[in-house]
Parts: C-alpha cells; structure tokens; sequence
C-alpha cells in the first residue's frame, strides 16, 4: 500500500511537483491521489486525504501507476502484424500511416456494403469492446462518438459483466447498494467468499472500527485469510460447496423464525420455493458435502444473536437486509 506523498519541496528538490487527481479505475473508493512528477516524468503516485475514504493510503496496483506508465513492456506505437496470428512478428509503423492504414480499411468496408446498404454501409463495422477500467475518462468517450458519426454498428454491451449484473438484478432486485461508512453501525457482517484485505482495502478499516463498536464478523472462505483470521467466526467450506452452506443457514433461518416473512411476502418472488429447497439442507447433510463439522453450531449463534441481518457483502455487491 502507498501512504501519501510529502508536500512540494519537503524532499529538497525544488524540482518537484506535486499535482491533485483522482484514481481513473473502476472502483467505488474512488481515491483521490497526488501525483509527484520531477523533470517531466512522474515519480511516484501516492493518496491524498481528500476523500476521507481513501485515508492515506492506496492499493498496490495504483500505487504502482507510475512503473507501467514507463515500463520497456508498454506498447508506445503502432505495429502492423506480418505473418500468421501468435507468431508475434510486427512491423513499427508511424502514428499517420497506422491512421491513414484504419481509415482505408473503413473506407473498404463502407464502399463494399453501399450498393447493397446504401447510406447504412457502415454498419457492416461493429467495433468489439468493452469498458476496460470503466472509468469516466476512458469509458464511452470520444471512442464512441467516432463511431456514433461514422453510422457503426452498436455492440450489446454483453461481452464482461452483463452476466453477473443480471444474476444480481434477478437476486436482490434493485436494492441500493450499502455505503461503505454504514458498515459501522451493522451489528453482524458476514464476508462470504470475498477478500477486502485484497480487493477492497479501504473497507477494512471500516470493518475493524465495526468490530471495535461490538459487531460480530463472520468470514467464509477456504482460505484463511487476514480478516479470518480476526473474524469472529471464520467457517472453511471445501472449495465450491458453500451453496450447500447457504441453503444449510436459509434453513435455520425459517425454522428459527429469523427469515423476515413480512418482507420476503412484499418483496421477494419465490421465497416458498427457496424454503421448500433449502428444507432438505439439514446441518448433517451440509456438513457431509462442506467437510464443516455439523455440530457446529456457531453460525446460528451468531445469527439469532443478532437476529437481523443489518448488512452483508456478497462477491463485489453490497447488500442491505431491512430490519
């Protein structure tokens, strides 16, 4: 992790500069950065206390902007292949023939399809992409507006993660995700096949002050992970058997009378079913498949200690549980 950066000139070269920016990936910290940059070339990027979130300190991968913006193995020109695809073989070419070279083949592509198109020929071009870092500055920008003039295709953004977007809209609805700094008022937090500590550390602060206040933390992974380890409760289903788990606790849930009948009634669809599924999920059968000892009975513990579920974190969703 990278702390933040000394003011201009704390390092004795005047030629220092230091300049306020923010972290251009797809992230929900959105930290806010100082970036220092010595003789025209930046030196080193480190986090700013602007956003309170970001509280000093930044993930590896963007404290490390500045080792890939100079790296010998970023790409800096255009290269035209020469031989079959995999062999690798490129030739350099300059900024205005591999210009004038993509614009021919539009050109190409357009003339072919006119006669049969007319006007709509350049809808024989579908540019393939996505969002890459999905940021405001490098998503759906002037790549889009090229090819809203040219008359192009429009591709179904489909190809990443339309998949997991529409498996969470089927699950959850369209509940509003939980703020981070909320999680400090949850009187249980289960992590539940998630690592903060490496994919979302500006969230573990918040979990320690959470635990700190009196929060009960279950982790379930496989792995011990750091915040296993300081977890309340850390269970280790065999990899790919937490489904098992999960209908294991659904069913303690409704025979516990901890399941909020009203809610699941107003709104959720299919919640008789669910219950009907998860009735077979005894302790000793879940524990048969996830290798769990079934008279552990800690998880249910937990649960009817706190009874409501205040909040949970679900792969990379945050998810509220109405009181």
């Amino acid at each position: 992790m990278s702390e933040s950066l000394p003011t201009d000139g704390a390092d004795g070269s005047d030629a220092a500069q230091v300049f306020p920016a923010a972290c251009p990936l797809d992230c929900p910290d959105a930290c806010s950065l100082e970036v220092r940059v010595e003789g025209g070339r930046v030196t080193k990027v480190g986090a700013s206390l602007l956003n309170p979130l970001t509280q000093g300190f930044l993930c590896g991968k963007v404290a490390r902007f500045a080792d890939h913006l100079y790296a010998p193995e970023r790409l800096l020109y255009p290269g035209l292949r020469r031989g079959g695809k995999g062999e690798g073989r490129f030739e350099r070419l300059s900024w205005d023939d591999a210009l004038g070279l993509v614009t021919e083949k539009v050109g190409e592509v357009r003339a072919r399809h006119r006669g049969r198109w007319g006007e709509r020929a350049a809808e024989a071009i579908l540019p393939v992409s996505y969002g890459g870092s999905n940021g405001l500055l490098t998503q759906d920008t002037t790549d889009q507006r090229l090819f809203a003039r040219l008359g192009a295709s429009r591709l179904a953004r489909t190809v990443c993660a339309a998949p997991s977007r529409v498996a969470a809209q089927g699950l959850y609805g369209r509940m509003a995700g939980v703020a981070l700094h909320d999680f400090v008022h949850a009187r249980l937090i289960v992590l539940w096949g998630v690592n903060p500590s490496a994919s979302g550390i500006h969230l573990v602060p918040i979990l320690q002050e959470a635990q700190r206040r009196g929060a009960q933390l279950v982790v379930i992974d496989p792995r011990r992970t750091q915040l296993a380890k300081r977890a309340n409760l850390h269970l280790a289903p065999r990899p790919g058997t937490d489904v098992a788990l999960a209908l294991a606790v659904i069913r303690w849930l409704f025979a516990n009378g901890a399941a909020d009948l009203r809610f699941l009634a107003d709104h959720a669809v299919g919640a008789e079913e669910l219950r009907r599924r998860a009735e077979p999920w005894t302790a000793e059968r879940a524990a048969a498949v996830t290798g769990l000892a079934a008279g552990n009975n800690h998880f249910a513990a937990l649960t009817e200690r706190a009874r409501r579920l205040n909040h949970r974190l679900t792969g990379h969703r945050l998810i509220p549980v109405p009181d």
